[in-house]
């Protein structure tokens, strides 16, 4: 790639009758020819599998982007107290990797104190940029300068609920579009002996720890995380404070006293609500993703009731007319660059030609040797990778054997969600049957643009997780039975005067300020 650019650069000086005529490639003229080597730091968080500083994968990348690159890890846990550390000293690398949940905070102070360097020139300049929506540079502006840069999550592939469809055919039910008949669907699945089995073990819902329930919402209206319903003042409020919510919580309330929900849910994890509940044949109603299930989790529940079908549980018609589920952010986790690569847009554009590189989309079709910037991204295949069954594996991190495992962004962004077809990765037929339902559902139905994804809001940042569990754990007791309804106003008066209503305040001032425009597409 780089004698490429130095023979364009070369064939560009033309001798013409005495005077010299130069030209220059578009990198040139933008301040990066490729013939520098550039030396590039950055740090980032791996959840697991560190790679070598000297890998296979590392070194592709040097030689295929003429850079000397030095890509740095910390394990997620030790992540944040490390670069806080680093950033306090004044030693910040070229890019910094940011999870955009509970470091966000120090990401708008950084930015504010000018410690990144504002990207608003460039995003035009490189194709996975320019495809990156409004909304989700909402998320990583500040001030009206975006300081970095957002890597790619399905939008519309939240989690929602499914459900076993083998149960309700067996049992003569309709698939329930309201409450009412998911009350009648859930205390049959308890009730009713869907497995066959003769026993009274089985439960309508598979509830665990008390913010899973959020999951069951059943549609935007109910969704506890969606800032949907406005208060007197027009203000829009978490959906965990709404009257919708309260509703919700009856709902539950009388499905636990009925015996559908398992008693014990709030002691539950999420492990557990998986293999223990839901994957171990014992309830009707869970919850799932297009992406991110895993086979193992099926391959144990065939074991135990071979014949079983899932589907996906459309949304509920709302009271006020509306029937969808709340997109995401539309991204996880985001790149910042350094404010002192200011001075060097060479070494800035050389940087965002290796993020743009590992943004490329591939379709499932593509992803494979015979593509040849996929094979080298993977490590090529029989070294990096391999294929299996038609679908390429992910290269190992511990060996860092593909320049994949060093990238500083490796997820690819789709042009849209349903182009990913998430449902071709599964292994089993049943999850990608299940897969494929729930990207056909969410391709048919409306989805939220949740404000809060593209606000900050510093008290939410500060106490907005605490007085949200707080909240949950009572409304979890409302459930069991161990705190009446009537205390619902309470409850959420004790939620506004801890913090909630100047969260409140500070989430509309950034709507207004931002001319930020909730609804649904």
């Amino acid at each position: 790639m780089r004698g490429r650019k130095t023979m364009l650069a070369l064939a560009c000086v033309l001798v013409l009758t005495g005077g010299v005529l130069a030209c220059s490639s578009p990198e040139a003229e933008r301040g990066d020819s490729g013939d520098k080597k550039y030396t590039i730091t950055s740090f980032d968080f791996l959840f697991t599998d560190i790679p070598p500083k000297d890998g296979r994968g590392l070194k592709m990348i040097n030689e295929r982007f003429n850079v000397d690159y030095r890509r740095e890890y910390a394990v997620v846990t030790e992540y944040n107290e490390k670069l806080t550390a680093r950033v306090a000293a004044g030693d910040i690398p070229d890019v910094i990797g940011f999870s955009m949940e509970e470091d966000r905070g120090n990401y708008v102070k950084w930015a504010k104190q000018g410690a990144f360097l504002p990207l608003n020139e460039y995003i035009d300049d490189y194709p996975t940029l320019k495809m990156v929506p409004k909304e989700v540079w909402n998320a990583v502006t500040v001030d009206g300068k975006i300081y970095a840069i957002p890597k790619y999550y399905p939008k519309k592939y939240q989690i929602t609920p499914i459900i076993r469809k083998d149960w309700l055919d067996k049992l003569g039910l309709k698939m329930p579009t309201n409450f009412e008949e998911l009350k009648e669907v859930a205390i049959a699945f308890a009730k009713r002996d869907p497995d066959g089995n003769g026993r009274d073990d089985t439960y309508g819902l598979a509830f665990g720890e008390k913010n899973l329930i959020n999951f069951y919402h059943f549609g935007t209206y109910w969704d506890a995380d969606a800032w949907y319903h406005k208060n007197e003042k027009g203000q829009y409020i978490p959906g965990i404070i709404s009257d919708a919510r309260k509703e919700w919580i009856r709902v539950m309330a009388e499905l636990y006293k009925a015996g559908a929900i398992q008693k014990d849910f709030v002691l539950l994890s999420h492990n557990e609500a998986n293999t223990k509940v839901f994957y171990a044949g014992k309830a009707g109603i869970f919850f799932g993703a297009p992406r991110g299930m895993a086979d193992d989790y099926m391959k144990a529940l065939k074991k135990i009731h071979p014949g079983v079908e899932l589907a996906p549980i459309p949304p509920f018609r709302a009271p006020d007319g509306s029937r969808g589920y709340t997109a995401g952010s539309g991204f996880y986790t985001a790149s910042a660059l350094s404010a002192k690569l200011a001075d060097d847009p060479g070494k800035v554009r050389r940087i965002l030609e290796i993020i743009d590189f590992g943004r490329k989309f591939y379709p499932p079709e593509q992803q494979n040797p015979k593509n040849k910037d996929f094979d080298w991204l993977y490590g090529n295949e029989g070294t990096g990778y391999q294929m299996v069954d038609g679908a390429p594996t992910l290269p190992e991190g511990k060996k860092g054997l593909a320049p994949w495992n060093y990238m500083i962004d490796r997820s690819m962004w789709a042009p849209s969600d349903e182009a990913n077809q998430y449902h071709r990765t599964y292994k089993t037929k049943e999850y990608r049957k299940l897969a494929k339902e729930l990207e056909e559902m969410h391709a048919r139905i409306p989805h939220y643009d949740n404000p809060i994804h593209q606000v900050y809001s510093e008290t939410f940042i500060e106490k907005g997780q605490e007085i949200t569990l707080k909240l949950l754990n009572e409304q979890a007791r409302i459930i069991t039975g161990d705190r009446p309804l009537s205390d619902w106003d309470r409850l959420v008066q004790e939620y506004l005067e801890a913090g909630g209503a100047q969260i409140i305040e500070e989430v509309n001032r950034e709507i207004r300020k931002n001319n930020i425009r909730p609804g649904w597409k």
